[in-house]
């Protein structure tokens, strides 16, 4: 899927028939860097054609789930895979006028230049759509009822976004309509999506791709909310639920092509920001049903990231990775918490059969809006780099406000997204394929 230093292959989703075995594991602007050195947490089926930008690794022998029925996982060549995964895109009008061009057409690459390296650099990125894409039959528009140009679709993919999750509470902003034209625009810009369906067996479909050869990512969609719309098809969109959501986490974690579960929920109470019992419950429901990775979405600031050991079906203690809220990426919304977003990172590793967990660290970064050409602007940035860059004298679009801005954002995020000791923050001062993340000390600089 991406042509870069090590790209994800769509798996072409299929219905699963018979799931028969379990998992044997619970998953350009100015460059940015990474940094080494933290402490690792303990803590059909048919492949559709794609790119992959690294070098073919050996099919290592191995067994279970995922894997040829007569290999020797004890000799398994051991694999790795980074996936990254960024909140709400929530585009709000503002920012589709700062993405017009002269022309008429659409230039949305901007608005993700300084965090471009670090998306491209992920194995797998992953993020919240939280618009439609229904196109000009309706006008543009933001809130309360998002429709933003299918170019957009276009422009993620071209900035390093792997699958965009689509259920959250303005799926059906359009009805119907806009579930199947948002459909058609990520299709035509192959764009891999779950979450909303216009078709019955579309929604049984299971999407999983497989970001390096050898480690294979069930990514699943839920929302607690439609914004009170009724469903146009009891099938339109998925809802977080007890009942059918762990069945499609366990059909998922069953099928012998997927090695990791990832489960993105929105949910949640918006602008609150610690996680309520609701929330907490439906974690827990997925994560018993089979889920490796909870990515949670909807209050549109950041809650704690949280790495817990799980019991597997083997009697393993094994990590997963869970985030309340990762806050929003891209809006126009203001005020310290709801400008603040993260990149979290999570480093997994296949190896003797078993995948698993090995660190989880988070980037913090921040929605900038500034003139520029007589025009309004906007950016995400990484706080730590534009710090720098405000000590530094090295960006002119930072003003002092926008400077003790970053200040307060940086010292409140490290704070604020790491739940778990295990969790760290990661330094700029190495690049972002580094392998380690290096811890920094929360509200430091």
């Amino acid at each position: 899927m991406k042509t870069r230093r090590r790209g994800a292959t769509w798996v072409a989703p299929a219905v699963a028939l018979l799931a028969c075995l379990l998992l044997l594991s619970g998953c350009t602007g100015r460059g940015p860097g990474g940094g080494a050195g933290a402490p690792q947490n303990a803590g059909g089926e048919a492949q559709a054609p794609g790119p992959s930008g690294g070098a073919e690794e050996p099919a290592g022998p191995e067994t279970g789930p995922g894997s040829s029925e007569d290999a020797d996982p004890e000799q398994e060549e051991r694999r790795t895979a980074r996936i990254l995964a960024v909140g709400d895109l929530l585009m709000h009008l503002p920012l589709v006028y700062a993405s017009a061009l002269p022309d008429g057409e659409w230039d949305f690459t901007p608005l993700f230049e300084p965090v471009r390296p670090w998306i491209e650099a992920a194995d797998l990125a992953v993020a919240n759509l939280e618009t439609t894409l229904t196109g000009p039959d309706y006008p543009w528009a933001g809130y309360p009822s998002f429709n933003t140009p299918p170019e957009f679709a276009r422009d993620l993919k071209a900035v390093g976004f792997d699958v965009l999750t689509h259920a959250n509470n303005h799926s059906l902003d359009y009805l119907k309509f806009g579930i199947e034209k948002t459909h058609e625009a990520l299709e035509r810009y192959g764009m891999p999506h779950t979450g909303t369906a216009r078709t019955p067996d579309e929604r049984e479909e299971i999407l999983v791709v497989e970001p390096v050869p050898g480690i294979r990512v069930a990514v699943l969609a839920y929302t607690a909310t439609t914004n009170w719309i009724p469903l146009p098809e009891p099938w339109s969109v998925n809802l977080v639920d007890d009942e059918q959501m762990p069945a499609d986490i366990r059909r998922a974690r069953a099928r012998e092509d997927v090695d990791l579960v990832i489960v993105a929920l929105h949910f949640g109470e918006e602008y609150a920001r610690e996680p309520n019992d609701e929330q907490r419950h439906y974690v827990d429901v997925a994560l018993q049903a089979g889920a490796d990775i909870v990515l949670g979405s909807h209050p549109h600031v950041i809650q704690p990231i949280e790495v817990r050991q799980v019991r597997d079906e083997f009697g393993r203690d094994l990590p997963r990775a869970v985030v309340y809220s990762l806050g929003n990426f891209i809006s126009n919304q203001e005020g310290l918490y709801r400008e603040a977003g993260i990149m979290m990172l999570i480093d997994v590793a296949k190896e003797g059969g078993v995948t698993r967990i090995e660190q989880v660290s988070f980037v913090p970064t921040w929605v900038h809006g500034y003139r520029a050409e007589g025009r309004q602007r906007y950016r995400v940035v990484v706080v730590e780099q534009s710090l720098r860059d405000c000590e530094a004298g090295l960006d002119p679009l930072l003003t002092p406000a926008d400077c003790q801005r970053l200040r307060e954002v940086w010292a409140d995020t490290t704070r604020q997204a790491a739940g778990s000791p295990d969790v760290a923050v990661w330094s700029v001062d190495l690049p972002p394929q580094h392998p380690r993340a290096q811890a920094v000390a929360p509200g430091s600089s």
